[in-house]
């Protein structure tokens, strides 16, 4: 029998995430770190994630500290380091509203203690991060056992570290360094100790976008991103000759199903850049930079041991860039759930015959109550500290915000669902809306891209197809349980996963 962890190309995934370091260094950097003559004891290396090797380093006297070590699938060498770093020890600076993570703002985050982002001026061999240990507990490992009231209580603290997030304005567009740490041939200086340099968003080098040579910031607007990360698309789409499987929502290439072609996604992407000024927001707040942490999600939280209901620390700010507010804000996944959706501020209600319910029933619908009424206090709290937060949200739901927020993964998926979107906002009243009416009731622009009789038919049935092998591959998907956005890593229990699937 072949062991399961050889399914999902097992020697391509190792060697992303192999690292060669010297240990006793890691151990020596540790020490000095910790300082006054400190001495340790134990290392503990902590389970992997995605990206990083982290290790639990126990000094004599009983302190903890925490050595990360970037994986090279992480991100840009030295960049992710680097910016990663800033993100954690940015100073309030003069009267922009830009901010000290750890102190400034009061967000909790790990104090870095040491850091190097060169390998070739690493002991270790390799870049490393050394901080403070995240007090308290991670909050996935008590949330089932939590009174609603704490749970309560830190979703509202959620709601203030995101409005905090969203109302610190950034000039530019990017990624926070410390200047040291990039060139100014690269970066805007924003004071004496911190600048805003190259992207390092994910997005900018997942599925072989790092091969490619594209401007990947800093930039000094909304609409420079939207146009460089099209150039991004259509650079892998030019350069490539697949496109990556892994990443597509879909099944396809069947009989009468979709088939994916380079130019359906080039085309796409020509068309979204005649419109691409119009769609986006004209309140410039919605445009502005923002740092926003993308994985609020209860294994990045840490809460107080002895009172859980308080917030001690947000760890995992690697990879966090500087982006337009429309382009990265959006509800924390702590407080997703699936179920049926609130209308505005309506209040969730129980059943009215929740007391005659089984006793299975009953707990659910409790649980759909508690998941709303954490959502419902989640937005009161937005509405109150930062309304254009909770606009932008509303805003991810139109017309312009689906195209906005799509068009950047034309590259792996989804161009008949964006073309199908375009094909909608060029509706005569859908553009009016869109760009405003001119004193004699018309567009007050017209609009730059025409489809004919014919296109519309195509895109109606392109997407009809692409949305069918969607459906078919989340059925698959729900059939061997696992859940949609599953890329393919194969778990020890794999036999037990697929066992539904087996012939009888």
């Amino acid at each position: 029998m072949v062991p399961s962890f050889l399914l999902w190309d097992e020697p391509a995934q190792m060697l992303v995430r192999y690292l060669q370091f010297n240990m006793d260094a890691l151990i020596h950097v540790a020490e000095e770190a910790a300082g006054d003559g400190s001495v340790c004891v134990e290392v503990t290396k902590l389970p992997e994630g995605n990206s990083n090797k982290v290790f639990l380093v126990t000094m004599q006297d009983g302190r903890q500290l925490i050595i990360i070590l970037p994986n090279p699938n992480a991100g840009p060498v030295h960049y992710t380091t680097a910016s990663e770093v800033a993100t954690m020890q940015f100073k309030e600076i003069g009267i922009l509203s830009i901010f000290k993570v750890r102190e400034k703002l009061h967000i909790p985050a790990p104090k870095v203690l040491k850091y190097c982002s060169r390998t070739s001026e690493s002991k270790l061999g390799v870049e490393y991060i050394v901080m403070e240990k995240a007090p308290g507990v991670e909050l996935g490992r008590i949330w089932e056992g939590l009174k609603s009231r704490d749970k309560l209580s830190i979703v509202k603290q959620i709601a203030a570290i995101t409005c905090t997030l969203a109302r610190s304005h950034f000039p530019y567009h990017g990624a926070l360094y410390r200047r040291q740490d990039v060139s100014q041939s690269e970066s805007f200086v924003l004071d004496d100790e911190f600048a805003i340099g190259p992207t390092t968003g994910r997005a900018w080098f997942d599925n072989r976008r790092a091969e490619v040579e594209v401007p990947r910031g800093p930039w000094i607007s909304a609409e420079n991103v939207m146009k460089a990360l099209v150039q991004r698309e259509t650079t892998c789409l030019e350069k490539f000759s697949t496109f990556p499987r892994d990443t597509q929502q879909g099944i396809f290439g069947g009989p009468g199903g979709y088939h994916l072609t380079k130019e359906a996604k080039l085309s796409v992407l020509r068309d979204f850049l005649k419109i691409c000024p119009h769609l986006l927001p004209r309140n410039e707040k919605l445009c502005a930079g923002v740092i926003w942490h993308n994985d609020l999600h209860m294994h990045n939280i840490f809460v107080d041991s002895e009172n859980p209901s308080q917030i001690t620390s947000i760890i995992d700010w690697q990879g966090t860039p500087i982006n337009p507010m429309f382009l990265v804000c959006h509800h924390p996944s702590l407080i997703e759930y699936e179920g049926p959706e609130l209308d505005g501020f309506a209040q969730p209600v129980l059943p009215d015959n929740i007391r005659t319910l089984d006793p299975e029933t009953k707990e659910a619908a409790k649980d759909s109550f508690l998941s709303q009424s954490l959502w419902l206090t989640y937005e009161i709290e937005v509405q109150r500290a930062a309304p254009e937060l909770l606009h932008i949200f509303r805003h991810r739901d139109t017309l312009p915000g689906q195209i906005l927020g799509t068009i950047g993964s034309t590259y792996d998926d989804g161009e008949p669902y964006v073309q199908s979107l375009l094909a909608d906002i060029i509706e005569d009243h859908a553009w009016t809306e869109l760009v405003g009416e001119d004193e004699n009731g018309n567009a007050s622009v017209l609009c730059p891209l025409r489809y004919s009789e014919q296109d519309m038919e195509n895109v109606k049935t392109e997407y009809a197809k692409w949305e069918k092998d969607v459906e078919r591959k989340t059925r698959v998907l729900e059939e061997i349980g696992v859940y949609v956005g599953w890329n393919g890593a194969v778990s020890k229990d794999y036999d037990e996963v697929t066992w539904p699937c087996s012939p009888s």
